[in-house]
């Protein structure tokens, strides 16, 4: 792995005759591969290429794509500023509407909607108090919904003695995992998201027990239990970087 030591726009500019919109940081990493590939994350360029490639190719390789890296930084960006942030007076995403974030003071702690209003309320309500509230709320959420609908669906598939254990766990990016020895696993974060797309994410892993892989077969054994799975996948692809906090 290298660096191209905080590559910006305007070390760019000469090949283009103008500077890129907004800076960026860009690393290289090399590995065993044929091809040259971008990846972006927010302010960052992950550039993954061959071990033999040189410095100048990888140059021509991000100055030719420039428009492409400039669009997928901008949406990386605005991806950012929609993360949650539990605040009073912030919105949340919730159900596939847009809330907003309200402090009630309280003796019991507890969350409410109200209209357009996400009610956190609690003892002198902080917004590190109010974020361990909402995780609480989710994981009870998950562990009375995820957790007996997934058995349920195994049961009716036939492989409910696959499941060695589910898990609820908060992870970096993925919301669901099955593994070969039956262990099943939920990001209690998508509680936040409709019923319809937690019940595709339950179906997702369920059928992984079936086949552990992502083959024609099972992804026919999905749309046999979720027809429209595919209209939750783009759903979620569009606005899962909105339950992240």
């Amino acid at each position: 792995m290298s660096s191209c030591n905080a590559l910006t726009s305007r070390q760019f500019a000469p090949a283009w005759g103008r500077a890129m919109s907004e800076p960026f940081s860009c690393e290289v990493q090399r590995s065993k591969r044929k091809t040259l590939a971008l990846y972006v994350k927010p302010g960052k360029l992950i550039v993954r290429v061959p071990l033999d490639a040189s410095k100048s190719e990888v140059e021509d390789f991000v100055h030719t794509n420039r428009a492409w890296i400039e669009k997928r930084l901008s949406e990386e960006s605005a991806r950012q500023q929609e993360r949650l942030v539990v605040e009073d007076g912030r919105q949340i995403f919730y159900r596939a509407r847009e809330l907003e974030i309200v402090f009630r003071k309280g003796a019991k702690p507890r969350i409410m909607t109200e209209g357009g209003q996400f009610i956190i309320q609690g003892h002198r309500l902080t917004p590190a108090k109010a974020r361990e509230q909402l995780e609480d709320f989710l994981i009870d959420k998950a562990s009375h919904y995820i957790l007996p609908r997934a058995r349920g669906l195994a049961r009716y598939l036939g492989v409910e003695h696959k499941i060695s254990e589910i898990k609820l766990r908060k992870t970096k990016s993925k919301w669901g995992h099955c593994t070969s020895q039956g262990v099943l696993q939920y990001n209690w974060l998508i509680m936040l998201a409709p019923y319809s797309i937690i019940d595709y994410m339950i179906a997702h892993e369920v059928c992984h027990l079936i086949h552990m892989d992502h083959s024609k077969r099972f992804w026919l054994l999905v749309n046999s239990v979720c027809p429209e799975h595919e209209q939750y996948i783009r759903w979620l692809k569009e606005h899962e970087h909105r339950f992240w906090f």
